[in-house]
């Protein structure tokens, strides 16, 4: 009897040291949860709108898709056009944004637009066999860019940004497809995704404005490594 009584109250002792380990662990989990939510309820958003204005360059034009077109001699089927070259834009856009903790930057919803400067020859080549003429100088292009993800630095009225950033651009450029005694006008187009770089420089003007210049490689857009833009910036937001 006295053993038994001796192994009932060494198992009830180790059951109570069990219970009490269990309460503290459940005690600093509650613990974790609660500082986590306390932070990030706390955490600092800020959201910010940039108007930019500058020049883009592409490397090499891609081929561009002409519909189908009647001439006085035939129907041109659909025809993927080759172009090549490069070209240089002008433009701008709107842009939006968020920080977190005044450190992580969340690129939103951006739209660009940009149209051909400079001078170019009529590229002459081929649509399904039929004589085709690209007018370069006739270019412009949209650009979607859509959430990405960075990280900024400042020092005194100075800031750094880098960020990457996805999107997609609609390129269009006209020409023509030649029938017999006169060319059809076409328009042409093509597609891509956009995967960026994003390294800006700024200097605050007050606590909610800052100028900014701003460089972007494409490290994709219509090709790899296929050129970047280069533009002045102005943000308003924390």
């Amino acid at each position: 009897m006295t053993r038994l009584a001796t192994t009932e109250s060494a198992r009830r002792s180790c059951n109570m040291q069990r219970s009490r380990i269990g309460a503290v662990l459940v005690g600093l989990a509650m613990g974790v949860a609660i500082l986590g939510s306390e932070r990030a309820a706390h955490a600092d958003i800020d959201f910010q709108i940039a108007g930019s204005a500058g020049a883009a360059w592409m490397r090499s034009l891609p081929a561009l898709t002409s519909p189908s077109a009647m001439t006085a001699a035939r129907e041109v089927p659909e025809a993927r056009i080759p172009v090549g070259g490069s070209l240089t834009w002008a433009g701008g856009g709107l842009d939006l944004g968020a920080t977190v903790d005044d450190r992580i930057v969340v690129p939103g919803i951006g739209i660009a637009g940009y149209g051909a400067v400079g001078s170019y020859d009529t590229v002459v080549t081929s649509a399904d066999g039929s004589i085709a003429r690209v007018h370069p100088w006739s270019a412009y292009r949209l650009d979607i860019l859509l959430p990405g993800i960075g990280y900024r630095w400042k020092h005194r009225r100075f800031m750094f940004e880098a960020n990457v950033r996805t999107g997609v651009s609609a390129m269009y450029m006209g020409g023509s497809i030649a029938g017999g005694a006169s060319d059809v006008a076409t328009s042409l187009s093509a597609y891509s995704g956009v995967l960026e770089v994003q390294l800006e420089a700024c200097r605050r003007l007050d606590p909610v404005t800052r100028v900014c210049l701003q460089v972007a490689p494409r490290i994709y857009d219509f090709g790899f490594m296929n050129g970047g833009t280069l533009g002045l910036r102005v943000e308003w937001g924390r």
